[in-house]
């Protein structure tokens, strides 16, 4: 019985030892007939990229351009999209209209139409690198504009991209009021976009939603302009560091340091120094440092001798941008024997090896 036991364990034993071998057999037969066919594919990548840096290179004969875009169109596209974020100027119009010349873009256009999600997010990645070519902006028409309200993400973040190349200022406010209203991750990647286009920006489209009734869309607004970080023509600055909004503030008290001053504005912010919270105070001691207001030394000396460790060593900076009162100030503070003493003295020191005394 035991012999009978063992046999039959054994015969099944190697049908599932057999039954291994012959599953390792075919995925291994299929993983190399994969293989096969993507290097299949692929065989005309390096002729591609040839052709096209010797047409970038000032070649006008495309002959083999045209015959890879016809017999071999993915592997070409795919190409032809690998010079995005490699070539600009005149080599980068040059590329956008050969794009346009062998109907790539008319193509895409339709693509972005397309119901299938990942179609038409592929197709408006394509149309946000030529779009910076004038007449490929033109094909796309409102195409782009109509995607701002599409319901996907990656849908909207390229149309939006797309747009600001544009540089018509409609579309530029198009662009920020999404930015306003979309994630964290879109405003920041937005944001870098339409850094060159700051100024104008703060002709109308800023203002007008700074003074609107949305703070959350406020807030986003001023996170984007301190991210900026260049100087910028806002007058009315002081009405949102007065705003009812905690948060809008904030913003706008770190916002201060890259707007011209006016004697509001200074007055706002020295009655933040002596009346605020500790995380106004905070911001606040941070933007009188970076401005060096002279008005604000009696605060920062208390916000160094009374204030959080964080408010002091900031306080302490501040300070130390403003010698030689500022420089008194600490020598003062640094007399002492309190922790305040300590953060004074380090701030001195550094403040004098700054300026190489």
């Amino acid at each position: 019985m035991i012999r009978i036991e063992l046999s039959v364990a054994g015969c099944l034993l190697a049908l599932y030892a057999l039954f291994l071998v012959a599953m390792f057999v075919v995925l291994r037969s299929r993983a190399s007939s994969r293989r096969k066919a993507g290097v299949g594919t692929r065989t005309f990548t390096p002729q591609i990229r040839d052709a096209l840096v010797d047409y970038l290179s000032g070649s006008n004969d495309q002959t083999k351009i045209r015959v890879f875009a016809k017999n071999h169109r993915d592997e070409f596209v795919d190409s032809l999209l690998e010079f995005h974020g490699t070539v600009g100027g005149s080599a980068r119009d040059r590329l956008c209209d050969l794009a346009l010349e062998l109907a790539l873009v008319h193509d895409w256009c339709q693509d972005a139409c397309s119901k299938v999600q990942p179609i038409r997010r592929k197709a408006y990645t394509r149309l946000s690198f030529v779009c910076a070519y004038e007449p490929c902006r033109r094909i796309a028409g409102d195409l782009l504009k109509q995607a701002l309200k599409d319901d996907d993400p990656e849908v909207r973040l390229p149309a939006a991209r797309a747009l600001v190349q544009s540089g018509g200022i409609a579309d530029l406010g198009q662009v920020f009021r999404l930015a306003v209203s979309q994630s964290l991750l879109t405003r920041v990647l937005l944001s870098e976009d339409l850094r060159s286009h700051a100024i104008r920006l703060c002709e109308r489209v800023i203002p007008e939603i700074l003074a609107g009734d949305d703070p959350k869309q406020t807030v986003a607004a001023l996170q984007i302009l301190i991210a900026w970080e260049r100087a910028l023509p806002l007058p009315d600055l002081n009405k949102l560091l007065e705003s009812g909004h905690r948060d809008v503030r904030l913003e706008a008290l770190r916002l201060a340091k890259l707007v011209p001053l006016t004697s509001e504005t200074r007055s706002t912010l020295l009655r933040f120094l002596r009346e605020g919270d500790d995380e106004e105070n905070t911001v606040a001691a941070l933007t009188a440092g970076r401005l060096r207001l002279q008005e604000a030394l009696p605060s920062l000396a208390r916000c160094l001798r009374t204030g959080t460790s964080e408010l002091a060593a900031i306080a302490a900076s501040a300070l130390a941008e403003m010698p030689p009162k500022g420089w008194q100030t600490l020598q003062q503070i640094a007399a002492g024997e309190d922790s305040a003493a300590l953060i004074a003295a380090a701030a001195l020191d550094r403040g004098r090896r700054k300026a190489g005394v």
